[in-house]
């Protein structure tokens, strides 16, 4: 992976996750990957929260893919591809397992 927009090929959170964990450990060691599901005008999408080893990697992680922060941790949003069209029922969201880092 060596871009966001390679993350947004990702089908779904399964993917996604080892998508990002790849792309990121360039920057230094991922302390902490935590996924939002959420479907928003008939899109899913994943909130991604990042943390870093230290704050000078999720600077250059920030700088280089254009993303920020929010309450301490680096978050940025990806549109997932997905295999089928959904019909949007309104917003609706759900944390996904991230496991330890």
């Amino acid at each position: 992976m060596n871009s966001m927009q390679e993350l947004r090929q990702c089908p779904d959170v399964a993917t996604l996750k080892p998508a990002l964990q790849a792309l990121c450990s360039r920057f230094g060691h991922v302390e902490r990957l935590d996924i939002l599901t959420a479907m928003h005008e008939g899109k899913q999408q994943a909130i991604c929260f990042l943390r870093l080893d230290s704050p000078e990697n999720e600077q250059a992680l920030m700088k280089t893919l254009g993303v920020g922060k929010f309450g301490g941790e680096v978050v940025f949003v990806v549109d997932l591809v997905s295999p089928d069209s959904q019909e949007d029922f309104g917003p609706s969201s759900q944390w996904a397992d991230s496991g330890n880092f």
